[in-house]
């Protein structure tokens, strides 16, 4: 009876990781930014403003701000701005020839990077307004593709970098990776916007009421695509592949931990019913993967399967991981391998995330303290929470 009760899960958890992992597999090339040569119309002479919202984005910006000056379709215009920076955020980006303009005093109701993105896309001139997160980097042709794009879809267009690691702990984001893809959706099939590179032209912009319809919005993406939706925009959602990348937390494992448990329930509450559900099941299917192979190395009396039994098993959930995380960014091999260990690292910044909410926490992140979820102090200043309970992020 157990052995029959242990296979179905294990059944119900590799086929619902099929269904939610199986797209990025079979149209792993369709789901990319489209090549210029993939019978794509041209882009054209259209005038790109781009838009980087910034907050302590010294050591980050560089390499988004030298990738774009070497674009084959340059912007009219990079503009950059500041959300009250207290680094070198500033003076590196008049180096790089960027036109940094000042946030100004945020209006009530409105959170840190919705009002930077507004102010910028008040200041912006050109027909096309690309909005990029400052630890982006694009390749030469990338604004062109994106521009391509647009001409082929109109609307909004959005892309999710591709995740560049080059330290072991970097990693462990693969799973958070595939989470935020599967929730939101790619190509037609979009559900929002991928908040780290956003192409709209300024028609649609203000048809869908732009960044002050999600003024106060934590998942300002996430619903800036589902009023663009509601409002009759069409929404395209790419994955980076080799053209638009980033790099995510480099400063350490510390602001890593921190910058999931922000996100996580922030994203939580943006995912599917029918997702949630075939993502908790895959989840049990692996971890009881993990343990019977466990169980059945270790030659315990209670083991269900034998060694070789577990051992196909356990290769089998590897090679669905393997192949899928692979889309996401460079998670290699070893992910694949290790998978029950980023599995415990997932649970554990979900159960941390939940501790925070319910105990009222808040993470301290860009030199500000933010509430892991909708809460109600986000972006919140120190001096009005200064008795709320402070994890802080350090590399």
């Amino acid at each position: 009876m157990l052995y029959v009760f242990l296979s179905l899960m294990l059944l119900l958890g590799f086929f619902s990781g099929i269904l939610l992992f199986g797209p990025r597999i079979v149209y792993a090339r369709s789901e990319r930014l489209p090549r210029l040569a993939d019978g794509i119309a041209p882009a054209g002479q259209a005038a790109v403003s781009v838009v980087i919202p910034a907050r302590n984005e010294e050591y980050r910006v560089p390499t988004l701000l030298e990738s774009l000056n070497a674009q084959s379709h340059p912007a009219v215009e990079v503009i950059v701005v500041d959300d009250e920076s207290t680094d070198g955020t500033v003076r590196v980006c008049e180096r790089y020839g960027a036109r940094v303009v000042p946030a100004g005093d945020r209006p009530t109701g409105w959170i840190g990077k919705t009002w930077a993105c507004a102010v910028g896309a008040a200041e912006a001139t050109g027909s096309l307004i690309l909005f990029l997160d400052a630890d982006v980097e694009l390749s030469p042709h990338a604004i062109a593709r994106l521009c391509a794009a647009h001409t082929e879809h109109g609307g909004a267009i959005s892309v999710q970098p591709y995740h560049r690691t080059r330290r072991l702990y970097e990693s462990f984001s693969a799973l958070f990776n595939a989470q935020a893809v599967t929730a939101v959706g790619v190509r037609g099939d979009a559900r929002g916007l991928f908040g780290p590179c956003i192409l709209m032209d300024r028609s649609s912009y203000e048809q869908c009421g732009g960044h002050e319809s999600v003024r106060s919005s934590v998942l300002d993406d996430v619903d800036l695509g589902r009023v663009c939706r509601a409002s009759g925009v069409p929404v395209r959602n790419y994955l980076g592949g080799k053209a638009i990348r980033y790099r995510m937390y480099p400063e350490g494992p510390m602001a890593m931990i921190n910058g999931w448990t922000k996100n996580f329930l922030r994203g939580a509450g943006s995912t599917p019913t029918r997702v949630l559900m075939l993502q908790s099941l895959w989840i049990i299917g692996a971890v009881t993967a993990f343990a019977q192979t466990t169980i059945s190395v270790a030659d315990s009396s209670v083991a269900v399967f034998t060694i070789e039994q577990a051992a196909i098993i356990y290769t089998t959930f590897a090679i669905l991981v393997g192949l899928s995380v692979r889309s996401y960014g460079s998670f290699g091999f070893g992910v694949a391998i290790t998978f029950p260990l980023h599995l415990l690292f997932f649970g554990f910044i979900m159960l941390r995330a939940l501790w925070m909410h319910f105990r009222g926490g808040t993470i301290e992140w860009r030199g500000r303290r933010v509430c892991p979820d909708e809460g109600g102090c986000t972006d919140a200043t120190p001096d009005t929470i200064e008795d709320t309970p402070v994890v802080e992020s350090r590399s």
